[in-house]
């Protein structure tokens, strides 16, 4: 479904398609997102995640999924302390940020909508992973 813009926080619902093919290129991207700037977006995504839209819970999962797949390697690092402190802070911002939206995508996957039922399992499942 196309969605009007829909201002949150400076940041429009019409933008995380943008963001979300710039993370999943990652550095092949012409405009690759860091994960500084990843972390910035967190509370709009948050703010979607709970949202009683089921389009915006649906971009908010496909956000994390894709941020989850882009950093695994850090963040699975990370979640087994195998980062010394000279690392990022970033990413451990970022990790606990994700790490807190376990409960919510738990909730998630009982949504009324398939597609966000189905990122909600996928996104649930990379999480309890970490």
């Amino acid at each position: 479904a196309v969605v009007s813009t829909q201002s949150t926080g400076g940041l429009s619902y019409d933008v995380f398609p943008w963001i979300i093919g710039r993370v999943r290129k990652g550095e092949k991207s012409s405009q690759p997102v860091s994960m500084g700037a990843c972390q910035e977006f967190m509370p709009v995504v948050i703010r979607f995640l709970h949202s009683d839209k089921g389009e915006h819970n649906h971009i908010a999962l496909v956000m994390v999924l894709s941020l989850l797949e882009r950093f695994w390697d850090q963040l699975a690092a990370m979640s087994q302390n195998l980062l010394t402190s000279c690392q990022s802070g970033n990413l451990e911002s970022l990790y606990m940020i994700l790490v807190t939206t376990v409960e919510r995508v738990r909730v998630l996957q009982t949504s009324p909508h398939e597609a966000v039922q189905k990122e909600a399992e996928a996104v649930y499942s990379m999480l309890q992973k970490l």
